[in-house]
């Protein structure tokens, strides 16, 4: 049930990031066109596609992979060893995982707060900008992240299955 929550989480993240792609390609292009056909660009667009489209798609998406088993990852020589020290290795690093991205999700949480405390905001040309929304989208995604990889080792662990859609047809594809 956890692993079934877990990937609808990770589910939407990825949807979220696919909007974010589709609105920075509209944004991106509506902007070009106005600036070369029209002489009237969109004021603020790079803040925007920085600040906004990258970040939440960046930020979401490392959940999205940790569900997937999509980080990168050299297993030619643990491949060749028993089930047990498979196991046991993938244990070891969703530990180091969790323990490294819930750095990363405590500094991006107190970042954020500080940001929205001050309501940070970016200059483009005459126009301020708001971006402190933007700075909640990497703890939110480092917490996906940290999640996901505490549930693959508590399942490894117990020998459960984790309920995870860890499979992807296009990754399968891929890896093969």
């Amino acid at each position: 049930m956890i692993g079934k929550v877990l990937s609808t989480l990770a589910k939407a993240a990825s949807f979220i990031g696919t909007l974010c792609v589709i609105a920075m390609m509209l944004h991106v292009t509506a902007d070009v066109v106005g600036r070369y056909v029209f002489n009237a660009p969109i004021s603020g667009t790079i803040v925007v596609v920085a600040n906004y489209y990258m970040i939440l798609l960046v930020f979401l998406a490392i959940g999205v992979a940790e569900e997937k088993r999509a980080h990168i990852s050299v297993e030619f020589v643990t491949d060749m060893m028993p089930q047990r020290v498979q196991n046991g290795f993938s244990v070891f690093s969703g530990i180091l995982t969790a323990a490294v991205i819930t750095i990363l999700m405590i500094a991006g949480y107190n970042e954020a707060i500080k940001k929205t405390n001050i309501g940070a905001t970016m200059e483009q040309g005459s126009s301020m900008i708001e971006v402190w929304q933007s700075y909640w989208a990497i703890p939110v995604g480092a917490g996906l992240m940290v999640l996901i990889a505490a549930y693959r080792v508590i399942a490894t662990v117990t020998g459960a299955r984790n309920g995870l859609n860890e499979t992807d047809e296009n990754a399968k594809f891929i890896n093969d």
